[in-house]
């Protein structure tokens, strides 16, 4: 928005402190988990002595059961990065751990280097017995950051059956493509690609989606050297199109590493789902894979203006727009009504949206399809009343997906109820419409 709006996009640390009563959680938690104890067992699978180190909810009574936590380090650490450790994930873990009153495990799994084969897997498998059968076990949630990313995923596709929730942040999920550590992932996998395979490829969760029917979220960074992105895109998105319960926290601009923010989002996001509680008002909405900011989170979820806010957008491939909607902001009140512009300025159509609390995706259902053809331009938007949602950098190029591209956010703080013009720091504002391609007809090429 241009520097004279006093009110114009909230900043990032504005956002964090938006959202602070999850980031509170995250500062003072290891006050309020039990003292970390470090215990060990005896490996089943070839007699060693393995460490892992428990903390227990401060008010622990062994008479009630409790949901469990495990949380699996990065590459080149150990049991107490994320038992003791502030750092994005870890905190954030600790945090949700504390807010749901779980038991909280962060286990060696074969340290340092293990990256979840065979041996660390039985580990994992046995662990999980040990604690069910000492303590009152509920749900067991996974977590895990980079190589503990990578192995939640490995985990939950080979044992479902033991995983209520996972939340992977900056993992890989094809190991037969990721080519970094591959002295210490061949180590762990028992030889390299070429030798087996196979074993690469059983490890590789984006090759079983069908095993993921419980909730998962995944956090990447688009700028991600350590571990690439790409593999984990395509799993959340064959997710989407199975309908599965599942968050992808895709930052383009992010590196190897999750924000607090987004970690504590994702991670309640499996809880919340897996245990049937309300959605915070903080959390992604999930949508249709049509829709195409539903990778994203808005930056700024509470800016303060009255604004008209829309998205221009141009039709490639002939079909219909079956709805509009926008992303509304947690403070915003009222009814709204969006409406569909086409390239002279005229109204198209418009749909209202009755009033609802709380943030999120709102929608309207057209009740007669528009039908567009390539080639056809519009601009669909809604008039905020007090607040809205931003993300900058969106459209520094076009958004294409799905017969449509989106070409820029616009908005206008003097017209309102008029299409909007103006563009600021290639922003979206999460205006969208929900599209169908035409259909062939059968014979026809």
């Amino acid at each position: 928005m241009p520097h004279h709006d006093p009110k114009g996009i909230v900043s990032g640390t504005a956002w964090l402190t938006a959202v602070g009563s999850a980031l509170l959680v995250v500062a003072t938690c290891a006050a309020e988990l039990g003292k970390p104890q470090d215990l060990t067992f005896t490996a089943k699978v070839d007699q060693t002595v393995q460490r892992y180190v428990l903390r227990l909810p401060a008010d622990f009574s062994p008479a009630e059961p409790n949901h469990l936590m495990i949380a699996l380090h990065g590459h080149g650490s150990d049991r107490w990065q994320y038992a003791t450790g502030t750092f994005g994930s870890a905190g954030a873990a600790k945090a949700v751990a504390v807010k749901h009153d779980m038991i909280f495990v962060s286990p060696d799994y074969r340290a340092k280097t293990s990256w979840m084969g065979p041996k660390a897997e039985a580990d994992m498998v046995q662990l999980i017995g040990i604690l069910r059968d000492t303590y009152r076990i509920d749900r067991v949630f996974l977590v895990g950051g980079s190589m503990g990313g990578s192995s939640v995923l490995t985990f939950t596709a080979m044992h479902p059956e033991l995983v209520a929730g996972v939340c992977s942040c900056n993992g890989t999920a094809n190991h037969l493509e990721y080519e970094r550590f591959q002295d210490a992932i061949q180590a762990s996998f028992g030889g390299t690609k070429t030798e087996i395979p196979l074993e690469y490829k059983k490890r590789s969760a984006e090759y079983y989606p069908e095993a993921f029917t419980m909730p998962v979220a995944i956090t990447a960074g688009g700028k991600d050297r350590s571990v690439p992105p790409d593999s984990v895109l395509r799993l959340a998105r064959i997710l989407q199109q199975l309908e599965r319960d599942v968050l992808l926290i895709f930052r383009e601009d992010g590196g190897h590493s999750t924000t607090p923010a987004d970690a504590t989002t994702a991670l309640e996001f499996v809880v919340r789902r897996a245990l049937g509680l309300p959605a915070l008002s903080s959390d992604v909405p999930q949508e249709k894979p049509q829709i195409a900011f539903n990778d994203l989170v808005p930056e700024s979820l509470d800016a303060k203006g009255t604004v008209e806010l829309g998205v221009t957008f141009s039709i490639t491939a002939p079909g219909r727009i079956t709805g509009l909607r926008f992303y509304q902001a947690r403070s915003e009140k009222g009814s709204h009504t969006l409406r569909l512009w086409d390239s002279y300025g005229a109204v198209r159509c418009s749909a209202d949206i009755p009033e609802k609390s709380g943030g999120g995706w709102r929608k309207a259902v057209l009740p007669e399809p528009v039908s567009v053809q390539a080639g056809d331009s519009f601009c669909v938007s809604y008039t905020a009343s007090s607040h809205y949602v931003a993300t900058p950098g969106v459209f520094a190029s076009a958004v294409v997906k799905e017969g449509i591209r989106r070409e820029a956010g616009v908005y206008s703080f003097e017209t309102l109820g008029r299409r909007p013009a103006k563009t600021y720091k290639q922003m979206s504002y999460f205006v969208d419409v929900d599209y169908e391609p035409a259909t062939t007809p059968t014979g026809v090429r």
